[in-house]
């Protein structure tokens, strides 16, 4: 006993009483800090990471950065349209442009060490645009899949040169480790790297196949003998640089004309467009909000709004289905540059579609977090709620606004508003409620509580259960 209590006071340990009426000694390791939020461990690579992949079967991380170097070099083009490289000559003080070196390479899944003479180094002038890792299907192998990391890159030459890409399929293979490299044991083997007919912008993966968009064309690829075989493509309008796939549906961002959504046939080889928005606007990303049965689109812009939009052919401002309806918007105060989803936290404890009991819960139980990052390094997140318990927390949420004091005297309603460039016939639509106000309700007192539940029809112990309520189903560890 005194040995146990010895041992956690000098590791700052702590003991706790498990599910099995066993009782532990624990310590916190020491790699991770715990400042923040969340626990969170600094890697350092030595460069600037730009995408990460997971690569289910071998259990590694894909990790691409790159690394910046001064460029002597003017790339230019002949007149046989050849690409030739002509030295900057200019004086000692004259500043080189800088240029970045991309490579990809292999890191463990537990202790983020890399894995030795695995990098893939890419030429210059090329930039990775995207990479994900994806579970293609070929026709010669049935209904099986492998796990493949897919990459998509452009050429940026300058004006001179035009702008080409490529799509790149790296297979990860388990090779004899070498005695003296234990960790050797992973290496990369490149199936297939052909050059497209424009930069290669966003790829992604819809029932077994490629999806791909290369300047204004959406493009879906059958890998098959290390070869990609054209299924599908449609043209669309000005640039397109974000996708997001759920089963046969894809959401496609235009950097000027908003969203649309698209439908993928996978019998008769087609994507054709079932609805999008006419408005003009910058997106920065799209990503679906997933409500149980309902699916809603949620994109961020140049005004860091982040915008929801729905699919409702029977409304009739839909026009028939042919155009999205604005739902939702809120201001963050910041430019959101990626999205993914997580399933709630159910009631027993474990994240949504990772144990049997979700097969139990009802359609309309089953939602995802949306978590989105900005180019600030903040993380947010977005939660839909049930009709009940929304109504109840909107109405607190406007008492809020004006029963508690706020920093500097500043109104979150009006920062929280959506900005709009210009003027728009079109008014904001306050349907997204901030959780940091909400919490400002616990740090009231227990009579301005009662006071203020009582104003909205309900009880504090009912507001807090609703509060409490989000923040587990948010809990992703």
């Amino acid at each position: 006993k005194q040995w146990y209590q010895r041992r956690v006071r000098g590791e700052h340990g702590f003991l706790y009483f498990s599910s099995s009426d066993e009782l532990r000694v624990c310590t916190l390791p020491t790699t991770l800090s715990y400042d923040n939020h969340w626990p969170a461990k600094k890697v350092p690579l030595r460069a600037t990471p730009h995408f990460v992949a997971y690569h289910h079967d071998t259990k590694t991380y894909a990790v691409c950065t790159s690394t910046p170097s001064l460029n002597p070099m003017r790339p230019a083009m002949q007149n046989n349209m050849d690409k030739e490289e002509a030295p900057i000559e200019e004086d000692d003080n004259f500043p080189l442009p800088s240029l970045n070196w991309y490579s990809i390479t292999l890191y463990t899944r537990d202790g983020w060490e890399v894995i030795p003479d695995s990098r893939i180094d890419f030429p210059k002038y090329e930039r990775v645009t995207c990479m994900k890792f994806m579970q293609l299907s070929g026709e010669q192998m049935g209904e099986q899949s492998k796990g493949y990391v897919v990459a998509g890159t452009m050429s940026s030459m300058g004006e001179e040169v035009s702008a080409r890409g490529k799509i790149m399929v790296f297979d990860v293979m388990e090779v004899v480790p070498d005695p003296e490299k234990p960790l050797s044991g992973f290496k990369f083997k490149c199936l297939y790297d052909k050059e497209q007919k424009g930069p290669v912008t966003e790829i992604d993966c819809i029932l077994g196949h490629i999806i791909s968009a290369i300047g204004q064309k959406i493009y879906v690829w059958s890998f098959l003998n290390n070869d990609l075989v054209g299924v599908a493509f449609i043209d669309t309008q000005i640039y397109i640089h974000s996708l997001s796939v759920i089963k046969n549906f894809v959401l496609y961002a235009d950097i000027t004309k908003s969203i649309s959504l698209l439908t993928f046939d996978k019998e008769c080889k087609t994507l054709s467009v079932i609805s999008r928005d006419y408005e003009p606007m910058e997106v920065y990303r799209c990503e679906y909000v997933v409500d149980g049965t309902n699916l809603g689109f949620m994109i961020s812009d140049s005004n860091c709004n982040l915008v929801i939009y729905s699919y409702q052919p029977e409304a009739v401002e839909s026009q028939g289905g042919m155009k999205l309806i604005r739902k939702s918007d809120i201001n963050i105060g910041a430019h959101v540059n990626t999205f993914f989803r997580t399933g709630i936290r159910i009631h027993d404890g474990t994240i949504l579609g990772t144990s049997a009991s979700s097969a139990l819960l009802h359609p309309s139980e089953k939602r995802h977090v949306t978590w989105f990052a900005t180019l600030d390094g903040a993380l947010g997140s977005f939660l839909p709620l049930s009709e009940k318990k929304y109504r109840r927390l909107f109405m607190l949420h406007n008492k809020l606004v004006t029963a508690v004091p706020h920093v500097a005297g500043l109104n979150p309603k009006k920062f929280r508003t959506a900005k709009m460039p210009g003027r728009w016939l079109m008014n904001p639509h306050r349907n997204i409620l901030d959780y940091q106000l909400l919490t400002n309700f616990l740090t009231l007192s227990h009579t301005e509580r009662r006071e203020l539940a009582k104003q909205i029809g309900t009880t504090p112990s009912q507001i807090v259960d609703d509060l409490m309520s989000i923040q587990k189903s948010m809990m992703i560890f």
